[in-house]
């Protein structure tokens, strides 16, 4: 993997020299085509030949009549015009052009140079041809350099390039860490009791990975799936002996024993139901649409009836696709929560607001109790811990109501967070989807268990 990345970076970084050499050559750019620069040849061979046959008087006013295709040729004694090409890439390539192009100039001295030319600043080859005697034959070709492009077109122009080069680079890396993201995203699906798909692809040593993964992912499921077998059939199980504890606890006839016994059995009973909902977490219910509201407003309602001292604020319509009965099972959790730690219970419905987005809604169970410390409400999210105020008998519970509530909620794509209320007590605040998707095919699901009435 390291291996590859360095290669995607070297890439990029030949990439990236290589456009800026074609950029250079294009800010450098010749105009004067191969053929033209064999005429220019000919016509200083041309010109050698008559200045030489001809009276130095008469020579200045030859050059001047051999001036055409853009080239001006004159006569002079003496030069002032100095040799550049050795400096000068592209004056050096013009040199060996001419040369190839006439090669009886290599017995002669060619000075060249470049100076600007009158067409929208453009540069012409200047240079000059020493002739047998001592004089020399000056020459000037327009144009033959282009002019140089905006300054702003050219960073324009690396911009792009380095964007190209970083594009491609991205493109190579995401085809590298794809195959990761499949796996990252195979594992949580595992996590939720679904198999995830994915193709063992990419590099060798993601390809290891994924099909350690696959074999890992198998033996996992199958351990959940016996687990939840086996902690469903023994819960279902227990139900026999405490109905039958209940039965002999009606005939005792101290009351004081025979209630203390159906505490007890009722405490047990509890703990299996809320360890089964734990372990359902509402994944074994399909979402369809509902009338949120309603279903909130009757749970309120439900509670008040039997006692609670409960209020319900919200709109009397809210339509969404979730799963009515995780829903019922997380506020029913919440309630009891709050009814043991306090005397007044309010039950809202809105928006989700600053935690999320217009597509979420929020339902918040507020209390007047003495809430939760904020360094202890992590810890009371965790199944079977139950905090010190909450351990005597008197209270309850499995230490499982939060957790359940947390893990249901997680379970439809949303969450539940714990605040501080309004009423000087603890709010639960339980975040959905407006629209919850449904499950995916799952390996491990779990069986419904028909349990016999107790009475």
């Amino acid at each position: 993997m390291v291996a590859r990345i360095a290669l995607v970076l070297v890439c990029a970084v030949a990439l990236e020299f290589m456009g800026n050499v074609a950029l250079h050559r294009w800010q450098e750019r010749e105009l004067v085509p191969a053929e033209r620069v064999e005429r220019i040849a000919a016509r200083l061979v041309e010109g050698e030949r008559v200045a030489l046959a001809n009276h130095p008087r008469d020579r200045e006013r030859l050059m001047h009549g051999m001036a055409g295709d853009g080239v001006a040729l004159n006569w002079v004694p003496r030069t002032v015009i100095t040799d550049f090409s050795p400096a000068f890439e592209q004056l050096a390539a013009m040199r060996a052009r001419l040369v190839q192009a006439a090669p009886t100039l290599t017995k002669h001295e060619l000075r060249l140079t470049v100076m600007p030319s009158a067409d929208a600043g453009a540069r012409d080859l200047v240079g000059a041809l020493r002739l047998a005697d001592g004089s020399y034959i000056s020459f000037r070709v327009g144009a033959f350099l282009g002019a140089p492009p905006n300054p702003a077109a050219v960073v324009l122009l690396h911009m792009l390039l380095i964007a190209a080069v970083l594009g491609v680079a991205l493109l190579m890396i995401h085809r590298l860490v794809r195959p990761l993201r499949k796996l990252a995203e195979a594992a949580d699906a595992t996590g939720m009791r679904a198999v995830g798909i994915f193709e063992a692809e990419g590099p060798p040593e993601v390809q290891r990975v994924a099909t350690a993964f696959a074999a890992m992912q198998t033996r996992l499921i199958k351990a959940m799936e016996d687990q939840t077998h086996a902690l469903v059939a023994v819960s279902h199980d227990l139900r026999t002996p405490i109905q039958r504890l209940r039965l002999r606890a009606s005939m005792i006839e101290d009351d004081e024993v025979q209630n203390a016994i159906t505490a007890d059995l009722g405490e047990m009973e509890h703990f299996i139901d809320a360890t089964l909902d734990y372990v359902r977490s509402g994944e074994d219910e399909q979402p369809r649409l509902i009338d949120l509201a309603a279903l909130v407003a009757t749970i309120a309602d439900n509670a008040a009836d039997m006692g609670d001292d409960i209020v319900y604020h919200g709109p009397d319509e809210c339509l969404v696709t979730a799963r009515p009965l995780a829903i019922k099972r997380i506020l029913g959790n919440l309630i009891d929560n709050a009814r043991r730690h306090a005397r007044h219970i309010e039950l809202t419905l809105a928006g989700a607001g600053a935690h999320a987005g217009s597509d979420r809604i929020a339902i918040a169970v507020e209390d007047d109790g003495p809430g939760i410390p904020h360094d202890q409400r992590a810890e009371a999210l965790l199944p079977f811990r139950r905090l010190d105020s909450a351990r005597g008998r008197h209270a309850g519970g499995a230490g499982l109501g939060l957790a359940t509530a947390l893990k249901t909620a997680r379970a439809m794509g949303g969450d539940m967070v714990l605040e501080d209320s309004r009423l000087g007590g603890l709010t639960a605040r339980l975040i959905l989807p407006r629209a919850i998707a449904a499950n995916p095919a799952t390996t491990a699901i779990l069986p419904t268990v028909h349990h016999p009435p107790l009475t």
